[in-house]
């Protein structure tokens, strides 16, 4: 084992000691002194680690915008011709239809074989004291009206920035991506005239790596600080209220993770599945505690490239497209909830409603920002396509946050599999 192996094993560890450290001090702080610490030295405590844990998302948030520019540009003008673009996006588009399509279908098996809403003490439910009705970005942005033909318009449109400024400032990453591939393609186009800029953005590129780098250096304690503060607040009494509902989501995004992804990895992407997951474990580790794909991304680039050994022109494509529209956990878990909704509600769903439900959950999770709590947002389109009522929402507040961390996980670790897959469809032999 050379250097650079080992510090990236001793990084994972790291990591998990973190998560493992924080979720013990956190609920034994959440069990001593109960939810929601507002006095004191420990309300002292919880504030300084929810700092340091920002500290870290912000330095990441820091540096998506440059690096997904300068990665995505300089992939595309690395290629040696724009057909061979053409065919890395249709694979990718592909591989993230499918996914998706595979994990909502598992979970309405799932629900429909558990029924969590059924056998519920609707006393237990009113005892959690949950807010009822549609978040308010679902409300502010008409969400719940919307059909899956008009997701699918306004995904594409939406892609296109007015200002290019703009959606930097904005982190549009969907419209960075628009903006970037274009921008690339036409500086290929151009060829010697553009070399002065390409050498610029290459530099770009370089640097922003670097960075990358350095901030892995801190992630293990920033993750702690970010972990201890969440349990401070959460602990355990969600769960138990919610458990057979947490328990059908959970048991639908290990299956997917651990069964479903691995078996497209192994068969499609030739590659070991085990060793891609110890590969990816940093980010993954990393998306569970951040609850955001997009937040990850750097870490994300990283592992894939330098533990995983994707081909760079594949990873910078796919891993940034993947980020916003590649959500198997959140579509997984949106088809579990509807139905786990309708059920406490006694709202009886036949098989044409259900099938409504695999296709708009299919969509609307390609549309949900890679942000913590999106998934609740774009539930709301599949409630209403489903006809049930929006109000339902407020029955699964208690508990998102948590099944957010995994689901958001699982997203992640789906990102890398296609990365793998998609470079293995395109020839890329760095990989064994």
């Amino acid at each position: 084992m050379n250097k650079t192996q080992k510090k990236h094993l001793d990084l994972q560890w790291q990591i998990l000691i973190g998560i493992t450290a924080g979720l013990l001090l956190g609920l034994a702080v959440n069990r001593t002194a109960g939810p929601g610490v507002s006095s004191g030295w420990l309300y002292v405590l919880k504030t300084a680690f929810r700092y340091g844990g920002d500290i870290f998302i912000r330095l990441l948030r820091m540096t998506i915008v440059p690096l997904v520019f300068a990665s995505i540009f300089m992939s595309i003008v690395s290629l040696g011709n724009i057909r061979e673009l053409r065919r890395i996006g249709a694979a990718t588009v592909t591989y993230y239809l499918v996914t998706t399509a595979l994990a909502v279908m598992l979970g309405i098996f799932l629900v429909n074989v558990i029924h969590p809403g059924r056998g519920i003490d609707p006393e237990t439910i009113a005892r959690l004291d949950m807010p009822a009705g549609t978040p308010a970005a679902g409300v502010e942005e008409g969400e719940g009206g919307k059909s899956s033909l008009l997701i699918v318009v306004d995904t594409l449109v939406g892609m296109i920035p007015d200002n290019p400024f703009e959606a930097m400032a904005r982190a549009d990453i969907l419209q960075i991506i628009f903006f970037t591939i274009l921008f690339a393609v036409v500086a290929a186009l151009l060829g010697k005239e553009a070399d002065s800029l390409v050498g610029v953005i290459r530099s770009l590129d370089a640097i922003m790596n670097r960075i990358i780098h350095l901030i892995m250096r801190i992630a293990p304690y920033c993750i702690f600080f970010l972990v201890t503060a969440l349990m401070m607040d959460l602990g355990f009494s969600a769960l138990t209220a919610l458990f057979k509902y947490a328990f059908t989501v959970m048991l639908g995004l290990m299956i997917h993770g651990f069964v479903t992804l691995p078996l497209l990895v192994l068969l499609a992407g030739r590659y070991n599945p085990v060793r891609l997951f110890m590969s990816m474990l940093p980010a993954v580790l990393t998306a569970w505690s951040t609850a955001s794909s997009v937040v990850t991304l750097p870490l994300t680039m990283e592992c894939v490239e330098n533990r995983a050994g994707v081909d760079r022109k594949i990873s910078t494509f796919v891993l940034p497209l993947g980020a916003t529209v590649n959500m198997d956990g959140t579509a997984l878990y949106e088809s579990v909830a509807v139905i786990f909704i309708a059920e406490l509600l006694g709202i009886p769903l036949g098989i044409g409603t259900q099938l409504i439900i695999f296709l708009t959950a299919t969509l609307a999770a390609i549309g949900a920002a890679a942000i913590p709590g999106a998934g609740l947002v774009t539930m709301s389109i599949v409630l209403t396509a489903a006809g049930v009522p929006l109000e339902g929402i407020g029955l699964i507040l208690a508990i998102d946050r948590i099944l957010d961390q995994f689901r958001t996980a699982v997203n992640v670790w789906g990102d890398a599999a296609g990365a793998v897959i998609v470079g293995r469809m395109e020839g890329n032999t760095n990989h064994k």
